[in-house]
């Protein structure tokens, strides 16, 4: 039988590592183009130093901010994983974990949602009517961050009404 909370905790530390990972090669591939490499786009164009504006770099760097946020929210989950694998549910730490995390992904797809649009209207000059792809990922992200809101004031009440069910017997 499929143990779900160590499935779940493997793959939080998995992502965890792979996120930190393309943080890091992103910072390496921001250094090396301020060395002379000349970094392709992903539209195969090469970009020069000389295009790249500060506001470039503006969003390069809030995006490793809000990374960071969201790298946050994983290692919350992850811990929340843990306590549940153990079987700690009446936890005050396991309901501070949950509303952590929930809100590191409310918090880094609002601003992700942000970013996305302004970037892409300040740097591109794009105005875009519609939803697109990246967009519904980003209320995916919202969504999941406020279901996790929602679990950690149930686990809240659960570990209240634990404590006074232990009081009055």
């Amino acid at each position: 039988m499929m143990n779900t909370p160590r499935s779940l905790y493997f793959i939080l530390n998995t992502m965890i590592f792979l996120v930190a990972l393309s943080i890091v090669i992103g910072i390496a591939i921001a250094f090396l183009s301020t060395s002379g490499v000349v970094p392709i786009n992903f539209n195969g164009k090469e970009i020069t130093i000389d295009e790249l504006t500060a506001g470039h770099y503006t969003f390069m760097g809030l995006n490793v901010i809000v990374y960071f946020v969201f790298t946050y929210g994983l290692y919350r989950l992850s811990q929340t994983a843990k306590l549940v694998m153990n079987n700690n549910i009446y936890n005050q730490e396991l309901s501070r974990n949950c509303d952590l995390a929930g809100k590191s992904f409310v918090l880094s797809g609002t601003f992700w949602w942000f970013f996305d649009g302004f970037s892409s209207f300040v740097l591109e000059q794009v105005i875009s009517i519609g939803v697109s792809e990246k967009t519904f990922i980003y209320l995916f992200i919202i969504a999941i961050g406020m279901f996790l809101m929602l679990t950690s004031k149930l686990f809240h009440n659960a570990n209240e009404l634990k404590r006074d069910n232990e009081l009055t017997i």
